[in-house]
Protein backbone atom coordinates (compact mmCIF):
# COMPACT_ATOMS: atom_id res chain seq x y z
CA UNK A 1 0.00 0.00 0.00
CA UNK A 2 1.49 3.20 -1.58
CA UNK A 3 0.37 6.91 0.55
CA UNK A 4 0.96 9.91 -1.49
CA UNK A 5 1.60 12.84 1.01
CA UNK A 6 -0.41 16.20 -0.14
CA UNK A 7 0.39 19.61 0.68
CA UNK A 8 0.21 19.62 4.43
CA UNK A 9 -1.83 22.12 6.21
CA UNK A 10 0.53 23.92 8.84
CA UNK A 11 1.20 21.99 11.55
CA UNK A 12 -0.52 18.88 10.09
CA UNK A 13 0.98 15.99 11.58
CA UNK A 14 1.06 12.06 10.34
CA UNK A 15 0.47 9.72 13.21
CA UNK A 16 3.06 6.70 13.21
CA UNK A 17 2.84 3.40 15.46
CA UNK A 18 6.77 2.55 15.76
CA UNK A 19 8.29 -0.84 16.18
CA UNK A 20 8.29 0.08 19.42
CA UNK A 21 4.40 -0.18 20.07
CA UNK A 22 4.88 4.06 21.04
CA UNK A 23 2.50 6.51 19.21
CA UNK A 24 5.14 8.79 17.09
CA UNK A 25 4.01 11.98 15.23
CA UNK A 26 5.93 13.82 11.81
CA UNK A 27 5.18 17.11 11.39
CA UNK A 28 4.60 17.22 7.62
CA UNK A 29 5.27 20.50 7.06
CA UNK A 30 8.40 19.98 8.07
CA UNK A 31 9.09 16.95 6.24
CA UNK A 32 7.93 19.34 3.07
CA UNK A 33 10.30 22.23 3.94
CA UNK A 34 13.47 19.81 4.40
CA UNK A 35 12.58 18.58 0.71
CA UNK A 36 11.98 21.29 -0.99
CA UNK A 37 15.97 22.30 -0.31
CA UNK A 38 18.75 21.35 -2.55
CA UNK A 39 21.10 18.11 -0.80
CA UNK A 40 23.48 20.83 -0.54
CA UNK A 41 21.30 23.45 1.16
CA UNK A 42 20.27 20.64 3.13
CA UNK A 43 24.14 19.70 3.95
CA UNK A 44 24.98 23.51 5.17
CA UNK A 45 22.21 23.34 7.52
CA UNK A 46 23.25 20.19 9.04
CA UNK A 47 26.70 21.58 9.49
CA UNK A 48 25.37 24.94 10.71
CA UNK A 49 23.55 22.41 13.28
CA UNK A 50 26.90 20.92 13.97
CA UNK A 51 28.84 23.67 14.63
CA UNK A 52 26.03 25.09 16.81
CA UNK A 53 26.23 21.45 19.05
CA UNK A 54 29.97 21.88 19.56
CA UNK A 55 29.13 25.56 20.36
CA UNK A 56 27.11 24.14 23.14
CA UNK A 57 29.07 21.77 24.23
CA UNK A 58 32.24 23.67 24.79
CA UNK A 59 30.39 26.18 26.78
CA UNK A 60 28.71 23.26 28.93
CA UNK A 61 32.75 22.07 29.36
CA UNK A 62 33.75 25.63 30.32
CA UNK A 63 31.02 25.69 32.97
CA UNK A 64 31.71 22.75 34.23
CA UNK A 65 35.42 22.76 34.33
CA UNK A 66 37.00 22.89 37.75
CA UNK A 67 39.39 25.48 38.67
CA UNK A 68 42.40 25.38 38.24
CA UNK A 69 44.79 25.67 41.65
CA UNK A 70 47.52 28.25 40.97
CA UNK A 71 50.04 27.93 43.07
CA UNK A 72 52.05 31.23 44.39
CA UNK A 73 55.45 32.18 43.09
CA UNK A 74 58.18 30.06 45.30
CA UNK A 75 60.49 32.47 46.69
Amino acid sequence: MKTKLGDPSPGESLALVGASGGDEEIDLSLLKDSLSKTPWERMQANDDALRFADTLRAAMEKRNAKPERIDPPAG
